[in-house]
């Protein structure tokens, strides 16, 4: 999988939404890990993305959750045991 940074619009995620061209969309963080999000609803309208977990979300939640559960290397030092 190969990843490009840069900016995007939230007029282009709308725009993208509403063609069908946004496939997939997900949320990210210390208690979300990865998590699908299905519907995008804004002032501009209500979006139906997806209703069901793609692909690209599986992996990145898979490869995430394996690090964190010593189930692959932590290449990046994420992980930190408290306690």
């Amino acid at each position: 999988m190969s990843v490009r940074e840069e900016p995007y619009a939230i007029e282009q995620l709308y725009a993208d939404a509403a063609s069908g061209h946004l496939r997939e969309l997900f949320a990210c963080g210390t208690a979300a890990v990865v998590t699908p999000i299905g519907t995008l609803k804004s002032a501009e309208g209500t979006h139906q993305i997806s209703n069901q977990t793609g692909k690209v979300t599986a992996e990145l939640r898979k490869a995430l959750c394996d690090i964190q559960f010593g189930r692959a290397p932590d290449p990046h030092n994420w992980v930190h045991t408290v306690g």
